[in-house]
């Protein structure tokens, strides 16, 4: 028996198939060894060694014990740092008896003819890759591990909780903080643009474009009106006269095919995916879906930054387009894209396995989003070997005196790759321009003037920011979507109204410290330099040992600076407010808990007064300027003040004082109002009874998520759980309640199935009636 070990179950499920008998395939779930958590477990002294656990006891004795009788074990993790670094630590842990031999496979895609070339062409294991993935490991770890503490000690005496500080993370939490000072110290200029609405024959509109060969600078209405009134007037004598008029055909060219960061950020443009949601089903994807001839991966690995294509697949993707479209259709030679200098071509950019497996083939066996994701795969890949779209194009000059009107207008006469992939049109598309002759008069039918304002550079999106780590070259393809999501789980950033990143107060306060004390860690050009250094210790041309080095003298000097600054006591980052403690009349402090805000007394240890978080802005000196924070963006911030003003007074059943609804370590519960003295605590109720014993439905919580699941108050007597919140019991079975889930109440017993529609809101008025 041979045995193949890769990390995913469902990629083991997919490769035993392709291989057939003789072959065991087995998954690792991932990493089997890594750094302990809650200790540094680097040893600085001796080189950076690092202290190496085994992390993933579930799946290692069946691992173990299928080793034991192998002929042979292949390594087929992914073809990546990562993947190198679990290929390596599972040599070193099963490979007890030293007499099995193992083999390194790699692949780009999960095919059967791919698997089993990978199988007969083994290679030995990358011993720099793994190295390249230790460094960042390592690098990672010290900048978390000794930074964090210092950064809560220093911004509030061990009272900030819960902050840390990431090597990459932090770079990208300072871009989106220098972004929002760039908007609110934005001041907008005023200034004017002019059109004319012209006819010869028919009407068409052109824009005043120069001025004496100039670009006209219109900055207010009385110059808007001026230039009107010479325009009518030149209108008049000598007229409008067209000056020139050239038509030329243009066209548009396909987009290169998705590598990891485009793929992101155009499924988070069309489809509204986070750049996390975009890999998990991708993930999805490339390990593979059960189709009607069996469980079948449908694209290339989806972490790269290449734009290379197999001539294989390029080739089967013109076949595609000659037989289904037409010659036309087709480019006339293959189109190959150029990767960018930074690119470390390890992979073939993102396709489809199969291109003549279809979107609408494959559509029954997908789910909505892996059929959305796979269509948007297919289509940019087929459209890149697909004919330019050609447009025929229009451009008029006016003349009146000294100034000069220009109109512009584009007609599609053949949408080539168009066909397949969806764009914009362009600016002046389907604007009509008249047939005009040089010389011919046109007359002025209305002057346009338009009042405009400059407008403050956006908020970075998911996907814009995704742009600037990549333009930056900040991080890499496999930690894109893991900086954004970190950034916004810490509660640094939180994601507003119409998806554009904003940080938090506490975004704020974090990237300042880390500006002020460890400016390293928040630059740009270093943080970029570093995965540079990383490159090159997988190329060989340097050693781990070095580059550690290198990082860690500086970063050393001032872990001893800041250290000796918190020993004789100065908080420099002391957020002080306008608000006095009601109990010694000290000015309040700004605290977070978790991510939360809440004012503490600053006398603390003395007073340890607190209080809720009374702003919903305040101000704040970042960067020598101060910046209007909105401090309560947190969702279940204001769903406490929500839920404040809809249940009735609660009074302690202990004492009879109020209770008063707080934020703990796992999420919201009622309090005594009393406490200390009166320590009595419950949780948050639904009001909704337990379909299956009748006692109230409460919020739960768990260690590993923030979002409340609701489950029976009666635990452990009564085990009825839900995820989604419950609205009322199900009118049609006793084992169920009703839940809001895609714009309608549905039964939480799938055996159920009731549904009905959401109440309006003159029924839900009629009700409480």
């Amino acid at each position: 028996m041979k045995l193949v070990i890769v990390e995913s179950p469902t990629k083991a499920r997919t490769i035993e198939r392709y291989l057939g008998q003789g072959f065991k395939v087995l998954s690792s779930y991932g990493h089997v060894r890594d750094l302990p958590e809650r200790e540094l477990a680097v040893d600085i002294e001796h080189d950076f060694e690092p202290k190496l656990v085994v992390t993933n006891k579930k799946s290692l004795p069946d691992l173990k014990k299928a080793v034991d009788t192998a002929e042979t074990v292949y390594l087929a993790t992914d073809n990546d740092r990562e993947g190198e670094a679990i290929a390596f630590d599972l040599y070193e842990v099963l490979n007890h008896k030293h007499d099995t031999p193992y083999e390194r496979v790699v692949f780009n895609e999960i095919t059967k003819g791919v698997i089993q070339d990978a199988i007969d062409n083994p290679r030995e294991l990358d011993n720099e890759k793994v190295e390249a993935q230790r460094a960042r490991r390592i690098l990672d770890r010290l900048v978390g591990y000794l930074i964090s503490p210092l950064m809560s000690k220093s911004l509030a005496s061990n009272r900030f909780e819960g902050l840390s500080a990431g090597r990459v993370q932090s770079v990208a939490l300072r871009l989106i903080a220098d972004r929002e000072l760039e908007i609110q110290a934005f001041e907008p200029q005023e200034y004017w643009t002019i059109d004319a609405k012209v006819a010869n024959g028919s009407e068409f509109v052109a824009e005043l474009s120069r001025h004496k060969n100039k670009k006209p600078q219109i900055p207010n209405k009385d110059e808007a009106d001026r230039i009107g009134g010479e325009l009518h007037e030149l209108a008049q004598d000598p007229g409008l006269t067209v000056s020139s008029m050239t038509e030329s055909e243009t066209t548009r060219s396909p987009s290169p095919p998705f590598i990891t960061s485009s793929l992101q950020q155009t499924a988070s443009s069309m489809l509204r995916f986070s750049p996390k949601k975009t890999m998990q089903i991708a993930q999805q994807l490339y390990e593979g879906v059960e189709l009607e001839s069996g469980h079948e991966g449908l694209i290339t690995y989806m972490r790269t930054d290449s734009l290379r294509i197999a001539e294989g697949a390029r080739d089967s993707a013109r076949e595609l387009i000659q037989s289904s479209f037409g010659d036309n259709y087709l480019s006339k030679k293959p189109r190959v894209f150029k990767n960018k200098k930074a690119a470390q071509d390890a992979h073939e950019a993102i396709r489809p396995t199969d291109v003549h497996r279809r979107p609408e083939d494959v559509k029954p066996f997908l789910k909505r989003d892996q059929q959305r994701l796979y269509k948007l795969i297919w289509d940019r890949f087929v459209a890149t070997q697909m004919a330019e779209a050609r447009y025929t194009r229009r451009e008029v000059i006016l003349k009146a005196g000294d100034y000069q009107l220009r109109a512009k207008g584009s007609t599609l006469v053949f949408d080539g790759f168009l066909k397949v992939w969806e764009m914009p049109p362009l600016k002046d598309e389907g604007i009509d321009i008249p047939d005009l002759n040089e010389g011919d008069q046109v007359a002025l039918k209305e002057v346009l003037p338009e009042q405009h304002f400059t407008e403050p550079p956006k908020r970075l999106s998911e996907a814009s920011l995704v742009k600037e780590l990549e333009d930056k070259e900040i991080g890499r393809p496999s930690t894109y979507a893991s900086i954004v999501s970190t950034i916004q789980d810490r509660n640094y950033v939180v994601k507003v109204k119409g998806g554009s990143l904003r940080p938090t107060l506490l975004g704020f306060i974090a990237t300042d410290f880390l500006k002020t004390y460890f400016p390293l860690t928040v630059e740009e050009q270093f943080t970029a330099h570093m995965e540079e250094e990383l490159d090159k210790i997988s190329e060989g041309e340097r050693s781990r040992a070095e580059v550690l080095r290198e990082f860690y003298g500086p970063l050393s000097k001032r872990l001893t600076q800041v250290e000796e600054e918190l020993a004789r006591e100065e908080r420099k980052f002391q957020i002080l407010t306008d608000v006095s403690c009601p109990k010694c009349g000290s000015a309040m402090e700004v605290r977070f808990w978790k991510g939360s805000a809440f004012l503490g007394c600053s006398q603390y240890p003395d007073c340890k007064q607190t209080i809720d978080f009374p702003y919903e802005q305040m101000e704040y000196q970042y960067r020598d300027r101060t910046v209007i924070v909105e401090a309560n963006l947190q969702a279940h911030q204001r769903e406490k003040e929500q839920l404040k003003a809809e249940l009735p007074e609660r009074h302690c059943p202990n004492c009879g004082a109020t209770m008063e609804l707080k934020e703990g370590r796992y999420g919201r519960f009622w309090g005594c109002s009393n406490y200390p003295d009166c320590k009595t605590t419950e949780p948050v109720s639904t009001e909704v009874p337990c379909p299956q014993c009748g006692r109230d439905i409460v919020e739960r919580y768990s260690r590993k998520r923030r979002k409340p699941f609701y489950g029976c108050s009666g635990f452990p007597d009564c085990k009825f759980a839900i995820n989604q919140k419950p609205v009322q019991l199900c009118p049609e079975c006793d084992d169920g309640v009703l839940v809001e889930l895609k714009e309608k109440l549905a039964c939480s017993n799938k055996g159920c199935g009731h549904e009905e529609a959401l109440p309006s809101d003159e029924t839900e008025a009629a009700s409480t009636a």
